[in-house]
């Protein structure tokens, strides 16, 4: 990690921790961003007296991280989490997101759909005006026994799946153990109308446009950070 960057994620994990109080409970997304930021973000919490804080993570991947530094953690259970941070793989000028990248699209939502407040952190090249421009895809989590069904449903929407695959060639299965459809649409327009249309394609376990709110982003520049909001 960069001597920038490094600075830049030590003043978002201040700005987070500032709002945290002792005994919240908090929510962990997936990927780099959140990787990099999570010991930032505990070393801040411990400064400002927060002692008792649970998380809740959404990835094995995650977990790991969360272990090493010994965290207390939890499933996510009848109590609404009091704050998820996580990252992104595109924000549009709206703030509607894709995500799920790594494949953890439907712990993702579902957490930040149980939240009181939701934080994305993101570097400030994953911003576009409009979601699926510069050719990002748009993760699809669907049943291996509706995959065909389900790419060609996509298809007839006008986006071109494609099977994920590992790095020996084999089909890529989510924790949930589904596969992951990788869909390259047009840029979208109405991103609530295509996260909506994908939901309701039989098999389709979660769809990574994310149209959640309310939302604060982290915008990640170089000369520090932009705090965006959505209500």
């Amino acid at each position: 990690m960069s001597g920038r960057r490094a600075e830049t994620l030590q003043k978002v994990a201040e700005a987070i921790a500032d709002h945290v109080k002792d005994g919240a409970l908090l929510g962990l997304g997936s990927g780099s961003t959140v990787a990099a930021l999570l010991p930032i973000l505990v070393r801040e919490l411990k400064r400002n007296k927060v002692q008792r804080a649970t998380w809740v993570p959404t990835s094995m991947q995650i977990q790991l991280e969360a272990e090493r530094l010994h965290l207390q953690l939890a499933p996510l259970g009848r109590a609404r989490v009091d704050l998820v941070v996580d990252g992104a793989d595109q924000v549009d000028a709206d703030l509607n997101l894709i995500k799920g990248g790594g494949g953890a699209l439907l712990k993702e939502k579902v957490l930040l759909s149980n939240s009181r407040r939701s934080i994305i952190v993101a570097d400030a090249r994953k911003f576009a005006v409009r979601l699926c421009e510069d050719g990002v895809k748009v993760p699809v989590e669907t049943s291996p026994f509706a995959r065909v069904p389900v790419a060609k449903a996509i298809q007839e929407m006008g986006g071109e799946a494609h099977l994920r695959l590992d790095q020996r060639g084999f089909p890529l299965y989510t924790e949930n153990g589904n596969l992951l459809l990788d869909v390259l649409f047009e840029p979208l327009k109405n991103p609530a109308k295509v996260e909506r249309e994908v939901r309701s394609i039989p098999g389709v376990a979660e769809v990574g446009v994310f149209t959640v709110s309310p939302l604060e982003v982290f915008k990640l520049e170089d000369s520090g950070y932009a705090l965006l909001r959505k209500r």
